[in-house]
C-alpha cells in the first residue's frame, strides 16, 4: 500500500512540473509614450537634458543613446522618478544629437525623441589649453588646471637614448590645480611631453614645451655643514620647540647619521622648529628620514612624523607669527602597502621607501629662501611628539 502512494505522489509531481510554463513577469502593452523634452543645458563636454515623463504607468525608465567624439556609443539611464539626464564624454564644440526613449516594464522602447545640443569646452581640452612644461631641478616641471575637477590620467614623457619620447611617469588626478615633476636628468637640452586621457577614452595629442626642448636645472644636495637651528638671542623662535629630548638633539636632524634623531617634547602636536640654510637657496625638494630604532627597529610607528607642513622665508623672522611665512608644501608620508592602522606590519616595499627617504617636492619659485620652518602636524601612532632622524635639502644656492 505504501508503494502505491509513493508512485501516485511521484506521478502527480511529474505532471505538475510538466504543466508549469515560464512566462514574462510583465507582459508587453506595446510601445510606451515618449518623453517631452523641456530644456537642454550645455555643460563641459556634454549636455543636461530636462524632460517630462508621460502619464503612463507602464514606463519604467528613460534612457538616452548618443555617440561621443571618438565614435563610441554610450547610454545614460534614469528611473521614472528622474527628470533629467546628463550626457558626457564629448571632446569637441560641434552640434550633436541624442535619442531619448522611455522604456516599459517589458523593456519595450518608445519612439525616439531627438535632442540637439552643442557641448561646452571639455575638461580634457581645457586641461590641454592650460598645460605647461618647464625646466625643473634635475628634470621637468608639469602643471595644468582642471577646473571641472574630473579624473584625468596624464602621461609624462621624456626622451630616451634614441631621441624618442617614452613614458616616464603616469598619474591620475581630479584636483583643480595640478603640479608634478620628473627628475634624474642631466642638465642638457632634451625633449619632454604630456598626454592627457579622460574616463571616456578621449586622448590628447602630445603636448610639448615651448621651443620643443628644455634644459633641466642642475640640482645638488645643500651643504649640511651650513645648517643650524634658527634662534634669536639664543632663544628658539616663539612657538618653536627644542628637539633635545630622550637622547635626541636638534643638530642630529641634519648630521648625516640616520641612527641619530631629534626628539620633540611630550607636548601636544603640532610642534614646529626653524632651520637656517646658511645661504639663500631655491629648494627643489626636502627628503625626510624616519627613526628606524623606534619600538624594536620598526618604521611607521611611535613618533615618526606623518604629516609635515614646510614654510619658507627670505629674511630672518622677527616673531613666531605664521603670517610671516610662505607655505611651500603640505606633505604626508605614504606607506606603500597601505597597512596604516597596523603599525607593526611593514612590507619590504614599506621598509625600502623609508630607507630611501620620503620626498616632498617644492614647487618651482623665483624666490630664494634661507629660513625653513617645519610644522609637524601628526605622528604615525598619534603620539604627542615626533622624532625625525634626518632632513635633507636639495636645490641650488641663490648666490
Amino acid at each position: 500500500m505504501k508503494k502505491a502512494v509513493y508512485f501516485i505522489s511521484l506521478a502527480f509531481l511529474f505532471f505538475s512540473c510538466a504543466e508549469k510554463q515560464l512566462e514574462p513577469i510583465n507582459t508587453s502593452k506595446g510601445k510606451p509614450a515618449p518623453v517631452e523634452v523641456i530644456d537642454i543645458k550645455p555643460v563641459a563636454g556634454g549636455a543636461t537634458i530636462f524632460f517630462k515623463i508621460p502619464q503612463d504607468e507602464d514606463v519604467l525608465s528613460v534612457k538616452a543613446v548618443y555617440t561621443i567624439t571618438n565614435g563610441k556609443q554610450r547610454e545614460a539611464v534614469t528611473s521614472f522618478y528622474g527628470n533629467s539626464l546628463t550626457l558626457e564624454g564629448y571632446n569637441d564644440l560641434a552640434e550633436h544629437r541624442a535619442l531619448l526613449y522611455t522604456v516599459s516594464r517589458a523593456q519595450v522602447l518608445s519612439d525616439p525623441v531627438p535632442a540637439n545640443f552643442t557641448p561646452l569646452a571639455s575638461p580634457i581640452s581645457k586641461a590641454v589649453e592650460s598645460a605647461s612644461i618647464a625646466s625643473d631641478f634635475g628634470g621637468a616641471y608639469f602643471s595644468w588646471r582642471n577646473s571641472d575637477k574630473v579624473m584625468l590620467t596624464v602621461e609624462m614623457l621624456s626622451e630616451n637614448e634614441e631621441g624618442e619620447l617614452q613614458t616616464a611617469r603616469i598619474v591620475s588626478s581630479g584636483l583643480d590645480s595640478v603640479r608634478f615633476n620628473i627628475r634624474g636628468y642631466e642638465p642638457v637640452p632634451q625633449k619632454f611631453g604630456l598626454i592627457f586621457r579622460d574616463n571616456w577614452d578621449n586622448v590628447s595629442e602630445i603636448i610639448l614645451p615651448e621651443g620643443g626642448v628644455i634644459t633641466p636645472r642642475l640640482e645638488s644636495q645643500l651643504d649640511r655643514k651650513l645648517l643650524s637651528v634658527f634662534k634669536i638671542s639664543n632663544n628658539y623662535l616663539t612657538g618653536d620647540v627644542n628637539f633635545i629630548n630622550w637622547e635626541g638633539r636638534d643638530e642630529y636632524m641634519f648630521d648625516g647619521d640616520l641612527q641619530t634623531y631629534g626628539h620633540s617634547n611630550s607636548g601636544s602636536l603640532p610642534v614646529s622648529i626653524t632651520l637656517d640654510l646658511g645661504k639663500p637657496s631655491r629648494l627643489s625638494r626636502v627628503v625626510f628620514f624616519q627613526r628606524s630604532g623606534a619600538n624594536g627597529g620598526q618604521y611607521y610607528n611611535w613618533g615618526n612624523p606623518r604629516r609635515i607642513v614646510v614654510y619658507g622665508r627670505e629674511e630672518p623672522p622677527a616673531t613666531g607669527s605664521w603670517d610671516e611665512w610662505t607655505e611651500l608644501t603640505d606633505y604626508t608620508v605614504i606607506k606603500p602597502s597601505g597597512t596604516n592602522s597596523d603599525y607593526l606590519v611593514c612590507t619590504d616595499e614599506d621598509v625600502q621607501a623609508a630607507q630611501i627617504g620620503h620626498e616632498a617636492s617644492i614647487p618651482m619659485s623665483s624666490s630664494p629662501y634661507r629660513y625653513i620652518r617645519f610644522r609637524f602636524m601628526t605622528s604615525w601612532e598619534n603620539r604627542p611628539y615626533v622624532h625625525p632622524a634626518e632632513i635633507v635639502f636639495y636645490g641650488e644656492y641663490a648666490e
